[in-house]
């Protein structure tokens, strides 16, 4: 069976986050939804969007920077409910998500993170900083479990376009 666990960060640009391939992982992470905050074993951790945040979004306006967390939210949402109660989503968002996960499965078996993104575009600034936020997840999982995640993926899910999944390792290790 599938070990995963979902971890929603509450980046502005709507994000999800997957971790496959390690096992009990996800019994260890605990999320408090009221303080955005996550715990392992207890231990609080912190937000790597927050740590990579660079300003890009401070002079988008409030209401587009709303609008668009709370459309990631639905968007993690649908996947989170389909991985763990097979639950079909509405949005055009999660039906990409579903082509991808069915087209690509091999991916979805592997110890992997998977970085949702619901970008209009997946610019190569996008994906390198989506790089570098899995990197840091990667080192956390290092040091939290001794597992040394193998493959980076950014799932591009923009609203009514087809998207792709992007190796990341492959696209910034190689160069």
């Amino acid at each position: 069976m599938l070990c995963e666990k979902t971890i929603y960060t509450d980046e502005y640009a709507g994000t999800v986050d997957l971790i496959t391939g390690i096992e009990d992982f996800e019994t260890n992470i605990e999320f408090d939804e009221e303080w955005h905050t996550y715990r392992y074993n207890g231990k609080l951790l912190p937000s790597v969007t927050q740590l990579l945040d660079d300003g890009e979004y401070k002079n988008v306006d409030k209401n587009i920077l709303e609008y668009a967390r709370k459309k990631g939210t639905i968007v993690h949402k649908e996947i989170q409910n389909y991985l763990e109660s097979n639950l079909e989503g509405v949005t055009s968002e999660f039906y990409e998500f579903l082509r991808l996960y069915t087209e690509e499965q091999e991916k979805f078996v592997k110890k992997a993170i998977f970085d949702f993104k619901t970008y209009s575009v997946a610019t190569p600034k996008n994906r390198e900083k989506c790089y570098k936020q899995i990197k840091m997840y990667a080192e956390g999982v290092k040091y939290l479990t001794g597992i040394e995640i193998d493959n980076y993926y950014m799932v591009h899910l923009p609203h009514n376009k087809k998207g792709k999944i992007y190796d990341l390792r492959s696209e910034f290790e190689n160069e």
